[in-house]
């Protein structure tokens, strides 16, 4: 069974957006998957010729529906329906919403390559997507290109990481892919100092959860690699990307409540910031 199979596509207008809204039309032709693409504009509320800027409403609204026009115009060339929604209001609670609504399973979201603060922050509307929806989302970075062949699935030591796992294993199935399971292992200098036995402590507790993963994952006839490093969770997880090439990461977020859903987790965010290729965090 098709673990996605009704896409939500967020497109603001800007080229990262376009490129990200084509790789989806692209992987839904492939999979036979239902496409809805949303841009969300600003509302406002009050009587803009009191204001005196000597703008409508239409025109406040047109950019964003010339914004779908073209992604009308991008699926045609794929020979893909999509449907087209438009919405006003705060973009990430719209986005949520309309996901709900549709029943989507996948958000996909572009992320703009600028400066290296830029790309570790993100950008709020994705941040709080990600902290605040259900749903899995997926971040395509510029010229990046949606494949599953090879999957690097970051996993800790928590419920999380068997959140991530399980999906993983669904990748796995209906995608053919391979799969590359990592963990990094990190003990604090200051607490290395006090207790250096506990680095040893925690690579074994590491193994032993990974070695429980690896069987989960053999009894759905799926041999994955497995890879444990020393240092920080973020900088080995987009090294060993790098280093086997992976076509996609997919990392978990970890379950928090109110102003610090939107922190993820440093390594969710810094991973989907820095990263080369897609990130799928995995909600659901």
């Amino acid at each position: 069974m098709a673990i996605y199979k009704r896409i939500l596509a967020c497109i603001d207008g800007s080229d990262e957006s376009f490129h990200t809204f084509e790789e989806a039309v692209r992987f839904a032709k492939e999979r036979d998957i239902t496409v809805f693409a949303l841009t969300v504009a600003p509302s406002y509320h009050g009587d803009l010729s009191l204001v005196g800027i000597g703008v409508s409403i239409e025109e406040i609204s047109k950019p964003y529906k010339e914004t779908l026009s073209k992604a009308k115009d991008i699926a045609e060339k794929h020979q893909v329906l999509v449907k087209t929604l438009y919405e006003e209001g705060e973009p990430f609670e719209k986005i949520i919403d309309v996901s709900e609504e549709i029943s989507s399973d996948l958000i996909v979201m572009g992320k703009k390559g600028i400066s290296a603060l830029q790309q570790v922050l993100m950008g709020s509307v994705t941040e709080r997507v990600i902290g605040y929806s259900n749903t899995d989302v997926l971040v395509v970075p510029k010229n990046s290109t949606i494949k599953w062949n090879k999957c690097l699935v970051a996993v800790d030591v928590s419920k999380y990481g068997e959140k991530v796992c399980s999906k993983a294993i669904d990748i796995a199935r209906d995608f053919q892919s391979e799969i590359n399971l990592i963990s990094a292992v990190e003990v604090p200098l200051a607490v290395f100092a006090v207790k250096p036995e506990l680095y040893d402590e925690q690579v074994n507790k590491t193994k032993k959860y990974l070695k429980e993963l690896e069987l989960k994952f053999h009894g759905e006839n799926i041999s994955p690699r497995i890879f444990i490093e020393e240092g920080e969770p973020y900088k080995k997880i987009l090294e060993k990307a790098d280093q086997i090439q992976a076509d996609i990461i997919v990392v978990g977020s970890h379950g928090r409540t109110g102003l610090k859903r939107l922190l993820m987790g440093s390594t969710c965010q810094r991973v989907i910031g820095l990263s080369k290729v897609p990130v799928l965090v995995v909600k659901s």
